[in-house]
């Protein structure tokens, strides 16, 4: 049996509630992560793999001692499934990858990784974090044939730092080859109307985004805006608009249409997001595995594309987008649709799994699709597992999301993740969550120390009672017992 470690938040068949998956940071930030994890997973699945999540702890906190030749010891090859982690702001995890990775003797598999430059920028605008980004490549390639990347642009990017041309894999991202070879994705209408059920995707960040979600949302009254990220979370359980988008238009507030209509959602797994997305006319915004979510579940979907890493895909997969780095209420849904033509897409698919495919066999991983290798017990564990419903706003009529918050209110601290009843349990913690370095750690750390020394002057003021009783006036300990009283009343 081949033991595998993938880097993924957690397994396709674990249910994990919303409340743990933000507390956690489960999905790392953001739901379209599941997206391209569990379709490595499902891929290397075979009848005679053993998959384990690593909960993507090892790029979390700094490696410890020992975490590499624990890795070394219980797994015969480490699979890494990235996204656009060459950029400014995941530098921090990518170095401490680079640290783990160095330290391993095992294989170790990159796949679908890519670049991130705003729109209109080149690989020059990467520079900043190029060091770190050769040193990673650089420890992966020392163990691997060749490295798996979304893209030309990442490629590109990659052969300007010296790597050759024969150890980079252009191989796109592996979620759009969830179901095989022959998936393919067609209208199901000819045209949509105003009361057509629509599926809506964002970046709050984007240039007239607002502007352009009111204007759907009026338009469409069955129009659903699906969130992914940690914010969109947070406003869904708890009611805390994002910190950084002011705008009113963009959904990112309670006051918002889209918010006080009931109409947004949140999937914790990609199999009722599917479900819900097969259930569509039409997908269409700014999120590449928001729009990879709808097509997943057979509807088809527009990419709004707004920046290299976005854009990257849509070309290489050759699915239907539009470079639209700033947009305006003045787009109609029903264009859109229009302008959406799944011909080359579907055309282009299988040749694109077909080099995804070479590409596992290359670096020695065998996958579902080989003659003779089986499926395990996937289908089987997911047959069976039972996965939280999406996440509503508060305000939804039925008063189930007040009911779901108020009971982890009431079992537990919803900071006391190692205590709370729905707590997710990594299979894999590497390095342990509580180690050195975590947030949680230094406050139990802290509380630890104070407690010890608080509990230090207890004994010495309780001696020195015993004391002054032996010795003293009984007046005299009288006060002094007073006085002891009121430390502990300030303590």
């Amino acid at each position: 049996m081949t033991r595998l470690l993938i880097r993924s938040g957690k397994d396709p068949f674990t249910p994990v509630v919303a409340e743990s998956t933000l507390t956690q940071d489960v999905f790392n930030s953001n739901s379209g992560n599941y997206l391209f994890q569990h379709a490595v997973w499902k891929a290397l699945a075979t009848d005679d793999a053993e998959l384990v999540s690593n909960g993507t702890l090892s790029e979390r906190v700094v490696p410890q001692p020992g975490d590499a030749a624990r890795i070394n010891r219980e797994f015969d090859h480490f699979v890494v499934p990235l996204a656009n982690a060459f950029r400014p702001d995941f530098e921090d995890r990518l170095s401490r990858l680079a640290d783990l990775v160095e330290g391993l003797s095992i294989p170790v598999t990159v796949t679908g990784i890519g670049a991130q430059a705003p729109h209109g920028q080149g690989i020059e605008s990467l520079e900043p974090i190029s060091a770190t980004v050769k040193r990673f490549v650089g420890a992966v390639l020392d163990r691997s044939a060749s490295i798996g990347v979304r893209g030309e642009f990442t490629r590109s990017y990659l052969l300007s730092l010296g790597f050759p041309e024969t150890s980079v894999d252009v191989i796109g991202c592996p979620s759009l080859f969830l179901h095989g070879r022959d998936f393919r994705v067609d209208k199901r209408v000819e045209q949509i109307s105003a009361d057509s059920p629509l599926a809506l995707n964002l970046t709050p960040e984007v240039k007239g985004i607002g502007a352009f979600a009111t204007a759907q949302a009026e338009r469409h009254p069955h129009l659903t805006y699906v969130g992914q990220d940690a914010h969109d979370l947070r406003l869904l359980l708890w009611g805390t608009p994002f910190p950084h988008v002011h705008d009113p238009l963009v959904p990112v507030h309670l006051e918002h249409p889209i918010y006080q209509q009931d109409r947004m959602r949140l999937f914790l797994d990609t199999w009722t997001w599917y479900d819900f997305m097969a259930t569509q006319d039409f997908a269409y915004g700014t999120r590449f595995h928001g729009n990879v979510a709808a097509l997943l579940g057979g509807t088809p979907a527009l990419l709004l594309a707004h920046d290299s890493r976005t854009l990257e895909l849509a070309e290489y997969h050759q699915m239907p987008y539009t470079v639209m780095p700033e947009l305006s209420a003045d787009l109609r849904a029903e264009d859109l649709y229009a302008a959406t033509d799944m011909t080359t897409f579907n055309a282009t698919l299988p040749e694109g799994f077909d080099r995804y495919t070479a590409f596992l066999e290359r670096n020695g991983l065998q996958h579902i699709w080989a003659e003779g290798n089986g499926t395990g017990d996937f289908d089987e564990r997911l047959a069976a597992a039972t996965f939280p419903r999406a996440v509503q706003p508060l305000i939804a009529s039925d008063g189930h999301e007040i009911a779901s918050r108020l009971k982890w209110l009431r079992d537990g601290m919803v900071l006391d993740i190692t205590r709370h009843p729905q707590a997710y349990v990594r299979p894999f913690e590497h390095p342990p969550w509580d180690g050195a370095g975590s947030r949680h750690a230094r406050l139990k750390a802290q509380t630890d120390e104070k407690i010890q020394a608080q509990k230090g002057q207890i004994d010495e003021l309780y001696a020195r009672l015993e004391r002054l009783e032996r010795s003293s006036p009984r007046g005299l300990t009288h006060r002094f017992i007073r006085r002891v009283r009121g430390w502990f009343g300030r303590s």
